[in-house]
């Protein structure tokens, strides 16, 4: 049976430039189970009102987190070969580093800095009718606003914010390091978490000091071409 992956449209030379849309899809590739691509504008649509989520069967699914769980859980799929306890605990940690707060960041300089905003503006809400175009892209930013506030970064200056940014990414290079992938030779699931913020943070059309931040780092440049090249070697991403 093809698993059905719902995410957003690609862009931005990424696969997707949802790091979320894109993790999901490099832990059903890490699966080996067949399936398909489906694409949706509106959030809202998807069960829990954001996006990725499969639907495999009778299950639909949600969540990265839980889409890798239920992948585990009924196809016996390991996403972390070879790793010690210990290195599964750096692993989950250095995931939530990277999930919880420097995903934050990244959601600031594209939705709140006014140097990322017009461009972020025009790819998600430009091929709106007239008629709403301008209302939704200030709904939508608005509870952006909300959403930074009550995580907390919002609370913060400018500067401060994209200081954590550029603390995450540093400790990101450098477990790194000159390793293949983050644990070695062979990529683990916290590939398919480090490599979309990577990617993404990366992008050259949405610049600023988060971008400034991860090109400081050399070691992200090859790293990203080698997960490209394993998981996106099709021309586009």
């Amino acid at each position: 049976m093809t698993i059905t992956l719902v995410q957003f449209q690609s862009g931005f030379g990424v696969p997707n430039p949802s790091p979320f849309c894109m993790k999901a899809e490099i832990l059903l590739k890490m699966s080996g189970q067949d399936y398909e691509s489906t694409i949706i504008a509106d959030p809202g649509k998807a069960p829990k009102g954001k996006l990725p989520y499969i639907v495999d069967g009778s299950d639909t699914v949600a969540d990265t987190a839980l889409i890798r769980r239920h992948l585990e859980q009924k196809y016996g799929c390991d996403f972390d070969p070879g790793l010690s306890v210990a290195d599964k605990a750096v692993s989950h940690a250095l995931a939530r580093m990277t999930e919880e707060r420097f995903y934050w960041t990244m959601v600031y300089s594209r939705w709140i800095d006014e140097t990322n905003w017009p461009v972020i503006n025009k790819f998600w809400f430009g091929a709106m009718p007239p008629v709403i175009r301008n209302l939704i892209p200030i709904i939508a930013r608005r509870q952006v606003k909300a959403n930074l506030k009550a995580h907390g970064i919002g609370r913060h200056d400018v500067q401060d914010i994209y200081g954590f940014g550029a603390d995450d990414l540093a400790a990101l290079s450098a477990y790194l390091n000159d390793k293949q992938f983050m644990f070695g030779d062979i990529p683990t699931s916290l590939d398919a978490t480090a490599y979309p913020m990577i990617a993404n943070a990366l992008v050259e059309e949405l610049p600023g000091p988060l971008l400034d931040a991860a090109k400081a780092h050399a070691n992200f440049q090859p790293y990203i071409a080698r997960c490209q090249q394993l998981w996106f070697p099709e021309p586009g991403g």
